[in-house]
Parts: structure tokens; sequence; C-alpha cells
């Protein structure tokens, strides 16, 4: 029996493992993103830069400082499976104007293809999942923690926001069907910070049956 549990603890461990993951701690203080860690700017454009901070971070000592002129990717390029992105940002008070969490079935500039853009709005302080229907209250001055579950297969995806599920809605709707990139993006948006940001595939985690109860419960 021992030996069972042992090997069910560390099969559950290998499932669980982290495919990617980011916390910006290994690169120096103040330095810029983009080239480092696989960042670039958006449609390869260095102007989108985004800075290595301390001045906030999860784990310390440091997060990566969306400014109001920053639009920083990474890719993936994946095409199949079920996975979770999970990722903490930081919102000081006094904050304005929008910024955006955004994963793309199609990274390919000005001809990309948007799965989820989830807006944090300080003028109005609110989140707002823009291809759906959730919102909720900003939280401030605090590490808050995003998640978003996507199943290729079943093309839908889950999105929370400290904890509390926000929306599911169907994830590609433009004939992709993969989860390409990552893009935090201000659109003049006063600065936040993100750190830890990871990714899991969690296969075999959302079953059909998981999808028709999280989306009756919303109704």
């Amino acid at each position: 029996m021992k030996f069972t549990v042992i090997f069910m603890t560390l099969l559950l461990a290998s499932i669980a493992a982290a495919d990617w993951s980011e916390n910006f701690d290994s690169y120096a203080n103040g330095s810029g993103i983009i080239g480092q860690g696989g960042w670039e700017g958006w449609d390869g454009n260095p102007a989108w830069e985004a800075y290595v901070t301390d001045a906030q971070s999860l784990s310390a000592p440091h997060s990566i400082d969306i400014e109001p002129t920053s639009d920083v990717v990474q890719e993936f390029n994946i095409t199949s499976g079920e996975w979770t992105i999970t990722a903490w940002n930081y919102i000081p008070t006094g904050s304005t104007g929008n910024q955006f969490f955004i994963l793309l079935t199609l990274y390919m500039g000005g001809d990309s293809d948007w799965a989820l853009q989830l807006v944090f709005n300080s003028d109005t302080d609110q989140v707002v999942v823009t291809e759906g229907t959730g919102t909720a209250a900003i939280i401030y001055d605090t590490w808050v923690e995003v998640k978003v579950e996507i199943d290729l297969t079943a093309n839908m995806q889950n999105i929370y926001y400290n904890g509390v599920l926000l929306d599911t809605i169907q994830w590609g709707t433009g004939g992709f069907i993969e989860l390409d990139a990552l893009d935090l993006f201000s659109n003049g948006g006063s600065s936040i910070y993100w750190d830890n940001i990871e990714l899991i595939e969690t296969s075999g985690a959302l079953t059909p049956s998981t999808w028709a109860a999280i989306k009756t419960s919303l109704k």
C-alpha cells in the first residue's frame, strides 16, 4: 500500500510538472526583458520594451513592470491537449488606464487571432473578459492570481480572477485551435507588475462532464 501511494504521488507530480515558468528573478534589475528568456516585443518591435524591477515581487527579488508603452510576448506553439496558465499581478492604488493579459490562438502581428483579452481597467476599477461577459472588481495593492484553464480538444476555456470563476467561453473562434502565445500589453495604462507565470499541461483533468457542469453553474 505504501509503495502504491508513493507511486501515485510521483505519477501525479510528473503529470503536473511545469512546462514553462517565469519569475523574472534571474535577470538583472532594471534590464529590458526583450531578448531574455524567450521574451520579444510585439511583432518583433523592440520599442514595446518592459523592464525587470524590484519595486514589487511575489517571489523575491524581481517582477516585470508593464509600463504604458509595453507589449511583450512569449510564444508557445501548442496545438493539442489541456493546459492551465497562472500568473500573478500587482496593481497599485491610483493606477489609471487599461492593461491586458492576452492569450492568442495565432501570433502573427496584425494577422493574429485572440482567444482571450482580459482587461484590467483602473479607470472603472473592473476586470473584464472582452470576449465574454465576466467582470470583477480589481483588487489593489496585493498580489492576485489570474488563471486560465484551456481545453484545446473541447475548444473551451475557464477564466479565473482571485480564485473566482469569471467566465467560461469558447477558446478559438477564428479557425485556429492552438495556444500560440501570451501577450502582456498596456494600452497606455500606468504600470502594473506581473510575477510567477506558469504554464502546466493538465490533460485529462477537465472531462466533458466537468465542462458541462461549469457552464451550467454560470447560467
